[in-house]
């Protein structure tokens, strides 16, 4: 019974106190408010503003500060570090019964904190408590420093439902956490603390939680990247995109062609050291993140990516101990040394298991809409510099099986690809192989001798190869054609985009462009977007061709030049090759030598600007469907004086002149000029068994012709023609030669020959007043001429200055200039 009452006094002693205590509390802090504020201006250095203070008894004794706010350095900003909805200080009880107040725990509620770091590297938050800090450097050792301040030094912070903002003037940084629950216990200066942290960073709710140790910061402050931190961090989700833009400084931490953005979530990321030099194991995952790596390489969301690592980063560069890729399909382990800065180089080695290509193509920009199939398999180390137009070392293997590749311009995939790459250094064989283009097998040998720049040599051949299963947009009169035993070798150079191409074709024979050939040869190079052809030759329509000639495409338009060289080429046999249905008006033996240039994005485009000169002829032909001689004589009838030309007995004699349905040549020569959307012709000659044409004119591509030209009738023609018509006399020229200006003009087939009427007139006419003048001198002069000279047709020349001068006025003058002895 007696130990009860002993109990029960010491309850209500204890109890006693415990009242004595609060209201000795509410009393100390209604008498000590204003002293207390001003110690902890004094203290740390920075202006305060409390609302109403309130005694806490939830969550542990202490005092509650509501409506709190803290300065900030005025050296940063005019504005608040720190402002909260409440402060609540909580005090150790057996101190606070001494009447000595001393802090357990600081909790802000609602607190919206600005952290600020200057262009000197130097944050806000370092200034506080400077100059108590001064001061108490500047006493003698051993002087008991004033209990007040101490119990100002913190040992736990709590933060819930914060909003953090910092501001980094030096690196560009801006971002913002909100939703802050934090947990800081053991802070001190000189020692390690431990933070927990809870935020949402670029998210509607709390994404980010980092358990750590950090420390110790040092009383003269330390900078971020060099603070020793040991912890894990998980962050699902982590917007790269804001994050780049928040805090741009990232990007220096990254290799310089590296670009991440999307989203990513860092699943539970052990680290330990400084941002400087740090161990890190974890997991990252980023299907819905984009990875670029300069032109090569693109990971767009939606692709799978999965980063399991044991790794160290520093400044100088990343060691990983281990490291495994799921990246689309493909499962590769790594191990190495990546070294950063402006000269970054690899130390890795890669295996991976059997993965399929499919989807690649959306991955590496050079493979786009190949439409990748097949499997593939790594095995390789990298070592060596990379960027700035290095490449490292590669040694190892790469093995495809059964791969398909369908590039954009064909119709047809290539498929069961099946080979060895040989990795050497910067050097890379392809082991000898086959594969399908449709229903052509062909073999084919290469090897990159660089990486950088792409530096690639080649060896192909096959039995036969049909362009429209490597052409996708190809006429139909076009799938016939067929490269027929082939062989090509080469070098190919790419660098910056720019492919440069050198290589030799040869085929035995095949059909291109409806072309059947034979001995087809042709040296090819592309460089700058000019594709250039140089000594192609081959034998096609029963004759031969050589071309020479160039493509660029490296204007919005592009534009051509071509020089060719063909001899005997049959030109029925050309026209069916052309147009199978155009209608035929020349055959013969084609001989030209000609060189065009121009450009255009079709054939409207090509006729405006085609531009050329040349020389062709054509031997052992004929005009078809067209009579020259006689279609020309037969427009002579309506002049006067020289109706009735050709008689019967003429016509039976020349069948082959005048009877004939085409007009048969031995050679037809002319020199060419285009320009202007037409083939402008001179010095034509047209020479046949008994007659020629010589003149000049114009052809376009639309079949339209105007052409000023004379006739001229052989010496044994003209004389059988004169001794019918005795007239025609007047239209010979000094070689014995009837000759008859004419003109053809309209749209072919729908031409016939028009003489030059006019022309004709006046020289009968002319003819007859020289008869005249003839007569008058025998009669009144005297002079007599044979009857058999008489009767010989009088020369008359073809050009005017000639005509001119022997005029019928022109013999009467002669004739009196002999009369009277002048």
């Amino acid at each position: 019974m007696r130990k009860w009452i002993i109990a029960g006094t010491v309850l209500f002693v204890l109890g006693v106190a415990a009242v004595v205590a609060i209201l000795n509390a509410n009393s100390l802090i209604r008498r000590n408010k204003d002293y207390l504020l001003t110690r902890a201006e004094e203290a740390l250095g920075r202006r305060l503003q409390v609302g109403d203070v309130q005694l806490a008894l939830w969550g542990g004794l202490g005092v509650r500060l509501m409506r709190f706010a803290m300065a900030d350095d005025p050296a940063f900003s005019s504005g608040e570090f720190v402002r909260a909805a409440d402060l609540q200080v909580n005090v150790k009880l057996w101190p606070l019964l001494r009447k000595q107040l001393e802090v357990k725990k600081i909790i802000l509620h609602d607190p919206v904190i600005h952290i600020v770091r200057s262009e000197r590297g130097e944050f806000n938050f370092s200034t506080i408590g400077k100059k108590e800090k001064e001061k108490k450097e500047k006493e003698p050792p051993g002087r008991e420093r004033d209990r007040a301040s101490r119990a100002l030094l913190i040992s736990v912070v709590d933060i819930s439902a914060g909003h953090v903002r910092y501001r980094d003037r030096k690196e560009g940084a801006n971002v913002e956490l909100r939703d802050i629950d934090l947990r800081v216990a053991d802070l001190d200066f000189d020692r390690p603390f431990t933070v927990e942290l809870a935020a949402a960073l670029f998210a509607p709710k709390q994404n980010l939680k980092l358990k750590a140790r950090l420390g110790p910061l040092g009383r003269d402050g330390v900078d971020v990247v060099r603070l020793p931190l040991d912890g894990q961090l998980t962050a699902d989700p982590l917007d790269m995109t804001r994050l780049k833009a928040a805090l741009p400084g990232i990007r220096s931490w990254l290799p310089r062609d590296l670009d991440l953005s999307g989203v990513f979530r860092v699943k539970e990321l052990k680290f330990k050291g400084t941002l400087l030099d740090l161990a890190v194991a974890g997991e990252i995952e980023g299907r819905d993140g984009v990875i670029a790596y300069g032109k090569t390489f693109h990971k767009p969301a939606g692709v799978p990516l999965a980063v399991s690592t044991d790794a160290r980063y520093g400044r100088s560069g990343i060691s990983v101990r281990r490291g495994d890729l799921q990246l689309h399909t493909l499962a590769l382990a790594a191990r190495g040394d990546i070294r950063l800065g402006d000269a970054p180089a690899l130390d890795l080695s890669f295996d991976s298991r059997p993965a399929s290509l499919e989807g690649w193509d959306k991955l590496v920009p050079a493979l786009a809409s190949y439409q990748l199939s097949g499997r593939f398999e790594l095995h390789a180390t990298v070592r060596g510099r990379t960027g700035g137009g290095a490449s490292p070392q590669i040694q190892g293997t790469l093995s495809l099986s059964g791969a398909s590749a369908r590039p954009p311009q064909f119709s047809k995939p290539v498929k069961d690809l099946n080979t060895r790459i040989n990795f050497t250094g910067q050097r890379a064989d392809v082991q000898e192989t086959t594969f399908t283009l449709g229903s052509s097998r062909i073999r084919l040998a290469a090897a990159v001798e660089r990486f950088s720049p792409l530096t690639l040599t080649y060896r192909i051949s096959t039995p036969e190869l049909i362009p429209a299963e490597y052409q996708a947009e190809i006429s139909e009169a076009r799938r016939v054609d067929a490269i027929k035993n082939l062989t090509s070798e080469g070098q190919l150079r790419a660098h910056n985009g720019n492919v440069v191409l050198q290589a030799k074709l040869a085929s035995t024979d095949g059909t291109l462009y409806r072309i059947p050939y034979k001995g087809l040869e042709a040296d090819l190079s592309l460089a700058n977007k000019v594709a250039t052809i140089r000594n192609l030759r081959m034998n096609a329509l029963d004759g031969s061709l050589q071309l020479e000639g160039e493509y660029a495409f490296d204007a919005p338009t592009p534009h051509f030049s071509l020089a060719t060289r063909a001899r005997g080429i049959d030109i029925q046999r050309l026209y069916a090759a052309i147009d199978a249905r155009a209608q035929r008006d020349l055959r013969g033996k084609l001989n030209a030598d000609v060189k065009v240039n121009g450009g255009g994005q079709n054939w409207e485009q090509i006729k405006a600007r085609l531009r050329g000169q040349g020389e062709a002829e054509v031997v052992q032909g004929a005009l078809l469907n067209f009579n020259l001689a006689e279609g020309v004589l037969s427009g002579i009838t309506g002049i006067p004086g020289l109706t009735n030309l050709i008689n019967p007995r003429i016509r039976s004699k020349y069948p082959e002149t005048f009877a004939a349905k085409d007009t048969e040549f031995r050679e037809l020569k002319a020199l060419l000029d285009l320009g202007g959307a037409r083939i402008n012709v001179k010095s034509l000659r047209i020479a046949a068994a008994d007659f020629s044409v010589q003149g000049n004119g114009w052809a376009d591509f639309d079949r339209r012709v105007d052409f000023r030209s004379v006739l001229q009738f052989s010496p044994r023609l003209s004389a059988d023609i004169a001794s019918s018509a005795r007239e025609v006399r007047y239209l010979f020229n000094g070689q014995g030669q009837m000759e008859v200006p004419f003109a053809l003009a309209g749209t072919l087939p729908n031409v016939r020959p028009r003489p030059d009427g006019d022309y004709l007139a006046r020289m009968v006419q002319r003819g007859f007043l020289q008869k005249g003048a003839e007569e008058i001198q025998r009669r009144f002069f005297g002079r007599k001429e044979p009857d058999a000279a008489r009767d010989q047709p009088a020369p008359v020349p073809l050009e005017p200055e000639r005509r001119r001068r022997e005029s019928p006025d022109d013999l009467i003058r002669k004739g009196l200039d002999r009369l009277f002895g002048r």
